[in-house]
């Protein structure tokens, strides 16, 4: 009888492969792959130095959209190799138990290291939710497991989008939970043994997985951090102990802290530029959302912008409570909602120095029976000839010179179907084009020189700058590749798009 994965809510499959186990501490092992690219990821950010890769979220400046990969899979796409959960348990578990096991899992947003592909992966069996393992994976360009490295599990699966490993100084930085945010201990390695009362980080080598040092941030909660520059900056979401704070990378000493209620439905909570990290703040159950600006060095107010974005939509729908990170070049852009549901958010611009608004655009809208608010209004009473044309742009926006690229829905050449994606350019704050894309859930666009990546449940699509399907995979061609919903955001590394898929990572080339 097969395995049958059960993922979580966002996860991955791939093609099965030889694994050989070799060594203790950072366990390395090797996974047959095919396709090595040799790639050089660079560009100069617009206040920061040159990049080596664009391995994370395109919250730090130097790592945007705009300056993106110089060198990805190009116009033509294909894939290249897949690393399934299946191939890990498959490395790590002996046990005859796991033969015929259910499993569910997930795993963190993809990273790129200097040459590896960074991500942690959980995996345990439905039926004794006691047996299973979090295992960080070193992944080379060709598809090879390099080097891994056991956590304790977290108690629930959803938490492990928070602690995705953040790149700094050529090191990895790891959130590491207090044991009540744990389902089980792990290695006796130092504090990432599963037994600490507060929130440390652990920091490892990315070129071996080695130990470097366990640093204790004192927080009861757990959080989601970012890094830059030697400095961590920590997002504890407890509602008796949440706030932002920053600490010195090597010691662990805190810099500055301020209590606050930060968004944490993404794995990224802010995003930096210069010397300036910019979050969203809850306003209680309400539906705006503030976003705060704060001097990276002592923690002190910049300023603070009320995203409202009810008039005239959300007094007919929820609020937009999955708010992810801003993205920032020359100007800040948000839309306020990482994924559809018919919610209507506009993209949003604003200025860095006093987060003013520059303008909002939203699609034209759908109006009468096909409005996606009708529901909503039918709840209220409210008559469907009164409620405002819907529609809105979501995901991550990826800023490219003078183009902004995101996702979203509306009264588009001339169709009124709700349920219709697109791929949108926006310039001077109107449509320079779209393209709909035949798939319910789009990840958030990402860009390596001139070809915009858009990531979907059915496959990968290569598109122009000027709005051209230039070529696209799909994953019922490939066997054993099946799509992930949800707004993942796909790394670029070594030439290679690293695009997160039902049951693993997939590499593009």
């Amino acid at each position: 009888m097969p395995r049958v994965i059960c993922h979580i809510p966002v996860r991955y499959d791939v093609n099965r492969r030889e694994l050989v186990l070799a060594s203790a501490g950072a366990l390395t092992t090797s996974l047959a792959g095919c396709g090595q690219l040799d790639g050089v990821l660079g560009g100069d950010s617009v206040d920061g130095p040159m990049v080596d890769n664009w391995g994370t979220f395109r919250g730090d400046v130097a790592r945007t959209g705009r300056i993106a990969a110089e060198d990805g899979p190009g116009e033509s796409v294909s894939v290249a190799w897949q690393v399934t959960i299946e191939d890990v348990v498959d490395a790590f578990e002996d046990d005859s138990s796991w033969d015929e096991a259910i499993l569910q899992s997930d795993h963190t947003q993809p990273i790129v290291a200097d040459d590896y592909l960074i991500l942690m992966v959980q995996y345990q069996q439905l039926r004794d939710q006691d047996v299973g393992s979090r295992q960080l994976l070193a992944i080379d360009p060709s598809g090879s497991i390099e080097w891994t490295r056991e956590f304790p599990r977290v108690a629930v699966l959803d938490g492990l989008r928070f602690l995705m490993p953040k790149l700094d100084d050529g090191l990895l930085y790891l959130p590491n939970p207090p044991e009540d945010y744990l389902s089980n201990e792990g290695d006796e390695d130092g504090d990432s043994n599963g037994t600490r009362k507060t929130l440390g980080v652990t920091v490892l080598d990315p070129e071996t997985g080695d130990l470097e040092r366990e640093l204790d941030l004192g927080s009861p909660s757990t959080g989601s951090l970012l890094v830059e520059d030697g400095t961590i900056f920590a997002a504890t979401f407890d509602p008796d102990h949440s706030g932002v704070s920053a600490f010195d990378a090597e010691s662990g000493a805190e810099q500055w802290s301020v209590d606050t209620y930060p968004y944490h439905d993404s794995s990224v909570f802010g995003s930096l530029f210069a010397d300036t990290i910019v979050y969203g703040r809850r306003t209680g159950d309400e539906v705006p959302t503030v976003l705060v600006a704060r001097n990276i060095e002592d923690g002190s107010l910049r300023w603070e912008t009320t995203l409202d974005f009810s008039d005239p939509y959300f007094e007919f729908a929820e609020a937009p409570l999955d708010f992810v990170p801003v993205t920032i070049v020359d100007d800040i852009y948000t839309t306020g909602s990482g994924f559809y549901s018919g919610r209507p958010t506009p993209l949003v611009a604003l200025d860095t120095d006093e987060g003013t608004e520059q303008y909002r655009y939203r699609p034209p809208g759908i109006e009468g029976e096909n409005n996606p608010l009708a529901e909503s209004s039918e709840m209220s009473g409210q008559d469907i000839d009164e409620l405002p044309p819907a529609s809105g742009v979501y995901g991550m926006p990826l800023p490219m010179d003078d183009l902004v690229v995101a996702t979203g829905y509306g009264a588009i050449d001339g169709n009124d179907d709700p349920d219709v994606r697109y791929c949108l350019g926006i310039e001077d704050e109107s449509l320079a084009w779209s393209l709909e894309i035949e798939a319910n859930d789009l990840g958030s666009p990402v860009a390596a020189g001139d070809v915009i990546y858009l990531s979907t449940e059915t496959g990968v699509k290569a598109i122009s700058t000027g709005g051209e399907r230039l070529d696209s995979i799909e994953y019922e061609d490939h066997e054993s590749v099946t799509g992930s919903g949800g707004t993942s955001v796909p790394a670029i590394g070594n030439g290679l798009l690293y695009v997160p898929t039902e049951t693993g990572i997939a590499a593009i080339e």
